[in-house]
């Protein structure tokens, strides 16, 4: 028999347009697909190598219908699991894999400025500085540290009588490091235009605080001035990428469906059917369901956002119109919306929303609102349900009745809740006779 090649098989699947349409269903834009599309061919075209080279040393074949089969069945998982809302997908292409990213990060500190996940920091990147300060009554000397390398001659200082805010006394410096201030009204001023960027004046005789007097500085970074003798060169607008990994472990499970010789003849006859056929679907059927029931749980407990919590019996009490008590639910969505911007950062809004038994009901009802639209080709529990304003909501047992999540995936398909590494599609192997019972015979994806 001969070895089929999946590569070819995929190449000319991932053009039907029926699968197409799935995949595109459970992708979050036009490029997440391309993305999909291109981690699949990899992972086809990597397992038929394995194939090619494992026959040299075996009698490794392929049986038709088992092999189309698994192949479908894989073909299938990755369009109708919940891999597509809640991970990115990528290819391994050895049991321990490496995914890279890359954070932006300052030269000068390496602080991390735009990371790939996470709150960025935008502090200090400007270079005018600008601040306000109080003068305090009885006070004279104050110091200012700017934490930048000054240019000098750029240094201005405002000094503002609450009852006379038009009035005020302007102070600049005089490129070599000194303040310059109308007589009487600096004892004292110095600026160190070196990294620490300290500003320090002492008022004089001509300028009296009073209560709520203040004072402004405004002072330019020399971001592109020579760094100092044995110093690297200053600025926070300098940055660098920093690339880092996350390890990736394949854990290959191993499906075994077992069946004798008596039950493959009784079938046979009783009913026309092969019970290793079948037994092949339903290893397949059980494939699926294990991928998403994985994610789900790898989703609860890597779980690290905010709890927002509905109150539902508020809306009850205080709503006697059931439309206004769905319309409550669906602007309370608004909330877990920000919520999910300010932990993430780089979401703006859910992209999927996975959710208990309960909490799915509140879902499916806002059909009567005209917010929810159905999948109505849904075979199973733990399934798409629909839409919510286009957003879509799955439901799975193993989160608590009256709990759920709001994810976000990136629509580059680059970032997203969960990861997943995917080594070899769905497998199978030939049936073979057991050792202990000459009768059982083994097949295993």
């Amino acid at each position: 028999m001969e070895i089929i090649n999946e590569a070819r098989l995929f190449s000319a699947q991932s053009k039907n347009p029926a699968w197409l349409a799935a995949l595109t269903q459970g992708s979050v834009s036009q490029d997440d697909v391309k993305q999909r599309i291109s981690t699949y061919a990899k992972i086809f075209s990597r397992y038929q190598d394995y194939k090619s080279s494992l026959k040299m040393f075996s009698g490794l074949a392929d049986t038709p219908m088992l092999a189309n089969q698994y192949f479908n069945a894989t073909m299938a998982s990755w369009v109708r699991s919940f891999a597509g809302f809640l991970s990115i997908e990528r290819d391994m292409d050895q049991e321990t894999a490496l995914l890279n990213y890359l954070d932006l990060l300052g030269v000068t500190d390496n602080r991390r400025v735009l990371p790939n996940w996470g709150p960025e920091n935008l502090r200090n990147i400007n270079a005018r500085f600008v601040t306000t300060a109080p003068l305090i009554v009885g006070q004279t000397s104050y110091t200012v540290a700017t934490g930048k390398k000054l240019l000098p001659g750029s240094v201005e200082i405002k000094l503002v009588h609450v009852t006379n805010p038009n009035n005020f006394v302007t102070v600049r410096d005089d490129r070599k490091g000194n303040l310059i201030a109308p007589a009487g009204i600096l004892a004292a001023g110095l600026v160190d235009y070196s990294a620490a960027g300290r500003i320090e004046f002492t008022l004089g005789d001509g300028f009296v605080p009073e209560t709520n007097d203040t004072f402004n500085i405004i002072a330019y970074e020399d971001v592109a001035g020579n760094p100092e003798f044995n110093q690297i060169a200053n600025g926070n607008n300098r940055f660098k990428l920093e690339q880092k990994y996350i390890p990736l472990t394949a854990e290959p499970d191993l499906l075994i469906g077992e069946s004798n010789l008596m039950s493959i003849a009784t079938m046979n006859k009783s009913m026309g059917v092969n019970p290793q056929d079948v037994l092949g679907a339903k290893l397949t059927e059980l494939y699926t369901k294990l991928v998403n029931q994985k994610l789900v749980n790898a989703l609860q407990i890597n779980y690290e956002g905010n709890v927002h919590e509905f109150d539902i019996t508020t809306w009850q009490s205080t709503w006697y119109d059931y439309n206004s008590q769905l319309n409550a639910f669906i602007a309370e969505l608004v909330n877990v919306d920000t919520e999910l911007a300010r932990k993430s950062v780089k979401g703006v809004q859910a992209t999927a929303y996975v959710v208990g038994s309960e909490a799915s009901n509140w879902f499916m009802k806002c059909k009567g609102v005209g917010a929810f639209t159905p999948v109505t080709d849904s075979t199973y529990v733990n399934d798409l349900l629909g839409y919510l304003n286009g957003v879509p909501v799955l439901r799975h047992l193993d989160i608590a009745p009256t709990e759920g999540y709001a994810v976000h995936k990136t629509r580059d398909g680059y970032l997203a809740p969960l990861m997943r590494g995917i080594y070899l599609p769905l497998t199978n192997t030939p049936a073979v006779g057991s050792y202990q019972n000459p009768e059982l015979r083994d097949i295993a994806a």
